[in-house]
């Protein structure tokens, strides 16, 4: 709850929603500005409602939302081990960087990883 509350006050940071016709969370993605860029982070999706389009709905939203700040891309962070994530990124037109980022081992806001890992860079650019 701490680390979400300090990620939601910072100076251009946003977290959007997804919600149904009850107005019920179905999924939600965190941004932040850095730069020309904009960092996608925390996409989730209930569930029970994956697989129907929330996370692309999301994703689009998210470009959107980075082309009415003049960001020029858009990048994320997936564990590498997540390799049919990186693919569904990759269907969307996110391009695997290759650059390798740490993840954080001794953190247990982040948990205690059972082995080690890294994340990988991907990025999407965006016509302005």
């Amino acid at each position: 709850e701490e680390g979400l509350i300090e990620t939601i006050q910072r100076n251009n940071s946003w977290i959007l929603i997804y919600t149904n016709e009850l107005n019920k969370i179905m999924g939600c993605v965190h941004l932040e500005k850095h730069d020309n860029k904009l960092y996608l982070g925390m996409l989730t999706v209930a569930p029970n409602t994956q697989g129907k389009g929330i996370g692309k709905a999301l994703l689009y939203i998210a470009e959107q939302f980075a082309e009415n700040k003049k960001c020029n891309a858009i990048y994320m962070t997936v564990i590498t081990d997540r390799t049919e994530l990186i693919a569904w990124y990759e269907k969307h037109g996110y391009v695997n960087t290759h650059e390798l980022k740490p993840f954080p081992e001794y953190n247990p806001r982040f948990g205690l990883p059972k082995k080690k890992l890294e994340f990988t860079v991907l990025e999407k650019s965006l016509i302005l």
